[in-house]
């Protein structure tokens, strides 16, 4: 904040001009849990359709687009289906950062791009 005094001797008011906006620490923590997506509940149907959705995929080596549910957040994959651990319940990707795996349980939806 800066003040300043009016070129004008007949007027002694000071102008304040601002430079800025405060914004109190509570409007920026992070830390807060509370905010966070609905989990979402798949039916029986969804969770089939998921499946076989992963096998064309992994049968046809094709670009998937993979949205998952971890950490009461969405999370959001492009990739390619590598391999599917049925016992493990656990499917293995390839993104251009490397391969990961990932829980089936946790795939909310899958969509082919190819």
């Amino acid at each position: 904040m800066e003040e300043k005094r009016s070129s004008n001797p007949e007027s002694e008011r000071r102008h304040t001009q601002w430079e800025g906006l405060f914004v109190s620490q509570h409007a920026w923590n992070s830390n807060d849990n509370s905010v966070s997506d609905p989990q979402p509940m798949l039916s029986a149907d969804e969770k089939q359709a998921i499946w076989d959705m992963l096998t064309v995929a992994y049968d046809r080596q094709c670009t998937v687009f993979v949205q998952s549910w971890e950490d009461s957040h969405f999370k959001f994959h492009r990739c390619t289906i590598r391999e599917i651990n049925d016992t493990q319940r656990i499917v293995t990707y390839e993104d251009p950062f490397g391969e990961w795996q990932l829980a089936i349980d946790t795939i909310t939806s899958i969509h082919m791009l190819d």
